[in-house]
């Protein structure tokens, strides 16, 4: 790979942000474009688990990618608690999965050669997967953006990129921006900015809701049931969530929308419709095919590189991608 490049790279979210981080590491100069603040369009919005929710739903490419991005964020939690004083608390939490016929995961997870137990949650049946970890998303942010300030990365927030007819990106003052090498880390908003990615990458809705910080329940391992899960943070709060929605970028919440998450949070620990949602919100997930981010370089214009299509896995499957795009140059 060439040395001391100039690249661009557009959206900073956590993707964007790490893909920063590692080519600063290779001695290029590296400027980071965001529309709006760092981590704002879906990375801070996410709960932050770092496992496929129903791996054996899954392709290997999408476990796999999961699986070696698990090193990184333990050695990435050392680093910025001790050089900043930021606890992104990676903890290794574990996952119990409620499901009436657990034959398919259960042989899926001897395959892989995964320490799991089965056992009941309360009435239900279930299997808990020993070696799963979770992430606090807003902290993880606020300590990459402090990573990013003390390797010296540029960060320009609130500049909206556009392209003009000759395929160039021009920045929020309408001036062309100068580059050895482009990439597009741009999640959902991807196929505003790219024609091609129109059919591939599309917006997908996800609520979620935070639960009161109690010592009133204590979760042993983060729980998933019908599509819905529940996790614990450090400090106690509870995470229920996520929905499903092809709603393109509606952000607009409804009381409605809260019950029918509080219901489904409910019919895992009935004790939770004692406690107040005093968090309810939404993120917008990169949908793609399949769940297989798109991390290509462009066929036309050999500069313009994808790291995009992350759908559900977006901080699971970062560094990973973040490797794997590095591989393309």
């Amino acid at each position: 790979m060439e040395s001391n490049l100039k690249i661009n790279i557009i959206g900073g979210g956590i993707i964007g942000c790490i893909q920063a981080i590692e080519l600063n590491k290779l001695g290029h100069q590296v400027t980071i474009y965001e529309k709006d603040t760092i981590g704002s369009g879906s990375s801070i919005y996410g709960a932050g688990i770092l496992f496929p929710l129903l791996p054996n739903y899954y392709s290997s490419e999408v476990f796999d990618l999961i699986d070696n991005s698990k090193k990184y964020y333990l050695e990435l939690s050392d680093i910025l608690n001790s050089q900043f004083d930021i606890d992104i608390e990676y903890l290794r939490s574990g996952m119990t999965v409620i499901l009436d016929d657990l034959r398919d995961i259960e042989f899926w997870l001897r395959e892989n050669k995964l320490s799991f137990s089965r056992e009941k949650f309360r009435s239900f049946n279930a299997i808990t997967i020993d070696d799963v970890y979770q992430i606090n998303p807003k902290k993880l942010i606020l300590g990459l953006k402090k990573y990013l300030d003390y390797l010296g990365v540029q960060i320009l927030e609130y500049n909206l990129i556009s392209t003009d007819l000759k395929n160039n990106f021009i920045d929020i003052n309408g001036k062309k921006i100068p580059g050895d090498k482009f990439i597009l880390a741009s999640g959902a908003w991807t196929r505003d900015l790219d024609h091609d990615m129109r059919d591939k990458i599309f917006p997908v809705r996800g609520q979620l809701i935070e639960y009161k910080n109690t010592n009133h329940i204590q979760l042993d391992h983060i729980l998933y049931k019908d599509g819905f899960y529940l996790l614990q943070r450090k400090n106690g709060a509870l995470i229920a969530g996520s929905t499903l929605e092809n709603v393109g970028f509606d952000d607009n919440l409804t009381d409605q929308d809260l019950e029918l998450l509080k219901k489904n949070a409910e019919k895992i620990i009935p004790e939770l419709s004692e406690l107040e949602v005093i968090n309810h919100w939404c993120g917008f997930r990169p949908g793609s095919k399949d769940n297989i981010p798109i991390i290509v370089q462009d066929k036309k214009i050999k500069e313009k590189f994808y790291n995009v299509g992350h759908y559900r896995y977006g901080i699971s499957m970062a560094p990973a991608s973040v490797n794997k795009l590095i591989s393309l140059f």
